[in-house]
């Protein structure tokens, strides 16, 4: 039987199959993982093997009265994901300081209303502890992620858990004690997502865990950078460490400008950074998502009505501080060779419902569709790996798969209960 036999077989045997609406619908929960020898972020399922990197944005801090506090919206985070593009949002609880939830509850909807946003537009979540004296705080701590497991789920494919946001010059050890027993917690409530760790000096030194690493092992060692103080040439070494030992790391928090969130932006550490990152597969989220009178803020200090703003004044540059920019310029860049997003397409025609009868053949390069009323595409590789998903709904489409690699490809189209399997040839000649 040839390859192309064997997959067809396989494909028809599937009586029904989804659509992916955003990253978390193609790569599943994510998972510590090894590839190679380097530790890696992978997925589940058909990318239980391969290695994931995502690239977001944090929201700031929580507390009261902070600027920050202000996005924690629906509104901001559907503009995060539509706008920016981004695949992954940072939702940070302060706890101990000033305005912080020790101290008034609001903090907890307002993270709560941002979670569920990001939810409902199926990107990942980083839940995250936003505190540099956790250690402190692990009777709080361990209630604050209880109650978020009860709230979404023992094992919530979109969640991942930041448990240390920042520790400072406290020792790996400490660190590690802490570690222990808020993973055990959160196990202990039958949720395996992935688990992100602070590390020594404000998460710039994960490297200090080697030798002595935690034993669960679906977690990832945290590095934060701000570009005009942490150089790739003093601090990749220690990120190199952790990875050649087969451990996964974690960028849950950057900045273009220096290490107090303040001063000037640099795009050329920045860059370097960036290409370091997806040299090694790294994920990364952007700090901060504020109109603070601080560089690293994405926003004016004017941009203050978020919950009430457009996405135009969302993606309007003019809103923007010079480091929301170069963020906002990076993630659209990278949007167009995501690998879980579907290539472009629009209908060619649109015809009255009634008139239209499903029918989908293949051309070079491509596929011509016609829905009546939706339909499901799902393109394979020669080795049964999916590399495209996405849904229409009615109307006369023409979608390219020019933008894969040159090579045979199959398409599974899905009518409701009927589907049709095409073989495309994908010639760029």
């Amino acid at each position: 039987m040839s390859q192309f036999a064997k997959i067809l077989v396989f494909l028809l045997g599937f009586a029904s199959f989804s659509f992916a609406q955003g990253p978390v619908s193609v790569y599943g929960a994510l998972r510590a993982c090894n590839i190679g020898g380097k530790g890696r972020i992978c997925g589940s399922g058909a990318y239980a093997n391969t290695a994931v990197q995502l690239k977001g944005i944090s929201l700031g801090w929580s507390n009261t009265g902070w600027d920050s506090d202000k996005f924690f919206n629906a509104n901001t985070v559907n503009a995060l994901v539509d706008g920016w593009k981004s695949e992954i949002i940072r939702v940070p609880i302060g706890y101990s300081e000033n305005g912080g939830y020790k101290d008034d509850r609001t903090n907890l909807y307002r993270v709560k209303a941002a979670i569920a946003a990001a939810l409902a537009k199926d990107v990942y979540v980083i839940i995250d502890w936003h505190s540099h004296n956790a250690n402190n705080e692990l009777a709080v701590a361990t209630q604050f992620f209880e109650e978020m497991i009860e709230t979404y789920g023992a094992n919530n494919d979109h969640v991942i858990y930041e448990i240390f946001n920042e520790p400072k010059q406290i020792s790996w050890q400490v660190i590690k004690t802490y570690a222990d027993n808020i993973i055990s917690a959160i196990r202990s409530k039958g949720a395996n997502n992935l688990i992100l760790v602070g590390t020594p000096e404000w998460s710039s030194r994960p490297d200090r865990a080697d030798g002595n690493y935690l034993s669960d092992r679906n977690v990832a060692y945290v590095f934060h950078f701000y570009a005009a103080y942490h150089k790739l040439n003093t601090y990749s070494s220690g990120i190199t460490t952790v990875l050649n030992a087969g451990k996964s790391v974690f960028v849950s928090e950057y900045g273009t400008v220096s290490n107090g969130g303040d001063g000037a932006h640099d795009p050329a550490s920045t860059n370097a950074w960036y290409q370091f990152m997806d040299g090694n597969g790294i994920s990364s989220c952007a700090w901060q998502v504020s109109y603070k009178n601080e560089t690293s803020a994405l926003f004016v200090t004017t941009f203050k009505t978020p919950n009430s703003s457009s996405l135009e004044d969302f993606t309007n540059k003019s809103n923007m501080k010079e480091s929301g920019q170069f963020i906002y310029d990076m993630l659209i860049s990278y949007a167009y060779s995501a690998p879980w997003r579907s290539v472009d397409v629009s209908p060619i025609s649109m015809l009255p419902q009634t008139a239209l009868s499903n029918s989908a053949m293949a051309f070079k390069n491509g596929i011509n569709l016609t829905v009546k009323s939706n339909a499901v595409v799902e393109v394979f590789g020669l080795k049964g790996n999916s590399v495209r998903k996405f849904s229409f709904a009615n109307g006369v489409y023409a979608v390219s798969f020019s933008d894969l690699p040159m090579g045979m490809y199959i398409a599974r189209v899905s009518f409701g209960s009927e589907k049709k399997i095409l073989k495309v040839s994908v010639n760029k000649e």
